[in-house]
């Protein structure tokens, strides 16, 4: 009785078809698993190659990026160096005579020493 119940079950006759359609298929199913493995084989030794591409090209960049990047240090240094003389009184623009160098918005407005003077008399 429980096997024409079974039959009958809507379920177990797409159970039922299911095996039946792999058991059809199961000639095919070696090659389609070998054909499976070649490709992932393959797929995997082409990222291999592109990997190595781009680490070789890593590899060749680094002096020229380590070239460009000691240049841009020593132009750093070069400014802070100059600013600092600047700053100490010691450098090019840090005489009386040459006023229109100002340094980060650093702004003053000397009087002359003539007119403090008539102002503080008066």
């Amino acid at each position: 009785m429980n096997d024409q119940y079974d039959r009958r079950n809507a379920a177990w006759r797409a159970a039922q078809q299911w095996r039946e359609k792999a058991r059809s298929s199961s000639r095919w199913r070696g090659p389609k698993l070998f054909l499976a493995w070649v490709v992932f084989g393959l797929l995997m030794l082409i990222g291999l190659v592109i990997a190595l591409v781009f680490l070789l090209v890593g590899w060749l960049a680094m002096p020229l990026l380590r070239r460009r990047f000691r240049k841009r240090t020593e132009q750093m240094r070069a400014q802070a160096e100059q600013a600092a003389r600047r700053a100490s009184g010691q450098g090019p623009g840090s005489g009386s005579g040459n006023r229109g160098n100002v340094i980060e918005g650093d702004y003053s407005v000397d009087k002359p020493s003539s007119e403090t003077d008539r102002r503080g008399r008066s």
